[in-house]
């Protein structure tokens, strides 16, 4: 199944080839905006003995866009409607072994800080994305990535935009395995070794956007995920969980 993953995320974007016309597609990129977002975070995780987590994050806002001759500004040009960007960002995931009775003897479990690319395919389906990063500052050095469906939900007469989402992550060993594995020397007694491969998790959710201004605007979104059955398994997630819960309400501004 692991090899067979990135087949399965190109058949997923085939409707927006199949619907694309021959027309040649505009890849010039010459514009940058810059930004970023302040976010406060709720979490429902499935580790064991943790019920909620909160916090703040702040996570910088890059996007690309191309410039018409006429000097109009557009995010895409062309029958497949892309926008290629950036993809900076936590990764929110892991927990304080000191927050639960249940994971004594763990060592502690921070996000990383992901560093990738986000393509965006719009058609008239809706719009597919198809993201991932690498772990840049050495908590677990391994990839994380997804395919999703979203589109722009038509609400009249009102700035609010809600993009519902689905999709599938993937996540490769070393991020499971540091997330979600037992290392040898943190066996006890109820707590046995255990070693993960790469996992797909399923998830849906939407997201919202209000501007303000120019500038400035307020985010919210939500998102559920249903865990591989590895990730399920592992000694250090609630025997009773099958998904965990992220929600955040944030702020942010764009040069």
């Amino acid at each position: 199944m692991n090899k067979r993953f990135p087949f399965i995320c190109v058949l997923c974007l085939l409707p927006a080839f199949v619907l694309a016309n021959d027309k040649p597609i505009e890849t010039r990129i010459n514009q940058v905006r810059v930004g970023g977002s302040l976010s406060f975070n709720y979490n429902k995780p499935i580790f064991k003995g943790v019920n909620t987590t909160t916090g703040y994050s702040l996570v910088p806002r890059v996007s690309l866009g191309l410039v018409t001759k006429e000097g109009k500004t557009k995010l895409y040009k062309g029958p497949l409607k892309f926008v290629l960007r950036p993809r900076l960002g936590f990764f929110k995931q892991g927990y304080d072994a000191s927050d639960s009775t249940a994971l004594r003897g763990m060592q502690d479990r921070d996000s990383s800080f992901n560093v990738g690319l986000k393509l965006r395919t719009r058609t008239p389906l809706g719009s597919f994305v198809l993201s991932g990063g690498y772990d840049v500052i050495g908590k677990h050095d391994g990839f994380e990535g997804s395919l999703m469906y979203t589109n722009l939900l038509p609400l009249a007469q009102t700035k609010l935009q809600i993009y519902p989402e689905i999709g599938v992550s993937y996540w490769s060993r070393k991020v499971s395995d540091y997330y979600f594995g037992v290392n040898l020397n943190e066996v006890q007694v109820g707590r046995t070794q255990y070693d993960l491969d790469s996992t797909r998790n399923f998830f849906l959710g939407y997201r919202m956007e209000y501007p303000l201004s120019k500038h400035w605007g307020l985010t919210h979104s939500l998102r559920a995920t249903w865990h591989d059955d590895d990730i399920l398994n592992s000694p250090v997630v609630d025997e009773n969980a099958d998904h965990d819960l992220k929600l955040r309400f944030g702020i942010s501004y764009d040069f």
